[in-house]
């Protein structure tokens, strides 16, 4: 286990090394122990993280907050507008916003996607030019970086062995989420270092960062696993170990405009997760979406509410493997 990661930001799992992952795991599960028996874990008190929320949430905000609490310290929710950085007249610069409350806390976290794509991830990185205290992507428009280790826990707790699991990352329809594409990419990333056989299955539009693919195939090179793309979702499913139907728009939409980009989408109604698709997995499948799903279109009621989804204790997972990573970065 890595010894110290204090001090550090948190901004994507690919920046941190397997050995640092791993610490994370194993205090997020010694966490979720001492919750479940309601065994005091004041890691943090008297701490405070400053939660900078340019994008909407509800599991992110509330886990960091209930994580925060747990901890024993305190979470702030900022919304911009409410700040002298949303001044339309005279907004102040990030660097004198940060300068300030590294003075007042000890961390900041934001959550930030910009209408062309990359540009919330730039922004978030501009946050860690000027600080001098850690700071945590609560996602961009490029990475979920916290969702993936959710993810990546919710996968070790239900297969004792992973290794060699065929994990499916697939697109699913919906009529008008147009979501960034930042899970999808982030959970390729992390399960292609865990020696996973990782198939990512969409319609020919939907395509990732080709720098993000290209990162996915060295992953799986090194760490021994595989990684394919296809737009065959019934060959997808077939055989699988896991399951995760996510939609996201295309890297075109803002090019294109909404309405285009929806047009798209509407071609391909039927890639939902049925349990048609499900009866083709093996017989201990799970099946995962990050939340919130669009019930009806991405996946049918039956599947979300069936015996192999995951959902709950994948969300669960979000606030402790937080509380992991504040403990250690704090």
């Amino acid at each position: 286990m890595s010894q110290s990661l204090k001090g550090r930001n948190f901004l994507t799992c690919q920046e941190w090394t397997l050995e640092e992952l791993e610490t994370v795991f194993e205090l997020a599960k010694d966490l979720k122990i001492k919750f479940k028996i309601g065994d005091p874990h004041e890691l943090l008190k008297n701490k405070t993280l400053f939660m900078f929320f340019y994008a909407t949430s509800t599991r992110t905000r509330n886990s960091f907050e209930a994580a925060m609490t747990q901890l024993g310290g305190h979470a702030h929710f900022l919304e911009p507008s409410a700040l002298r950085l949303g001044d339309p007249s005279a907004p102040e610069a990030i660097k004198d916003t940060v300068g300030v409350l590294e003075r007042y806390g000890h961390g900041i976290a934001i959550r930030m996607y910009f209408p062309q794509y990359g540009e919330g991830e730039k922004f978030i990185r501009e946050y860690v030019k000027w600080s001098k205290v850690p700071v945590i992507s609560m996602e961009s428009d490029v990475y979920h970086p916290c969702q993936a280790l959710a993810d990546m826990l919710t996968i070790k707790e239900k297969f004792r062995k992973y290794e060699g699991k065929k994990y499916v990352q697939a697109w699913g329809y919906s009529p008008n989420a147009l979501r960034v594409a930042a899970v999808p990419q982030s959970n390729i990333l992390i399960t292609t270092r865990y020696e996973m056989d990782v198939i990512y299955v969409r319609p020919p539009e939907f395509t990732l960062d080709p720098k993000i693919i290209e990162q996915a195939k060295i992953n799986a090179v090194n760490s021994g696993g595989t990684f394919t793309e296809t737009d065959d979702l019934e060959e997808a499913f077939d055989g699988a170990d896991v399951i995760y139907m996510r939609n996201h728009s295309t890297l075109k939409r803002h090019e294109i405009g909404d309405e285009a980009e929806t047009q798209i989408h509407n071609n391909y109604k039927e890639w939902t997760c049925t349990e048609e698709l499900m009866d083709n997995t093996n017989k201990n499948s799970i099946f995962m979406h990050c939340l919130p799903a669009h019930r009806g279109y991405e996946v049918t009621n039956a599947v979300m509410d069936g015996p192999h989804s995951v959902v709950f204790d994948e969300a669960e997972n979000r606030l402790h493997v937080q509380k992991s990573v504040l403990s250690l970065v704090l």
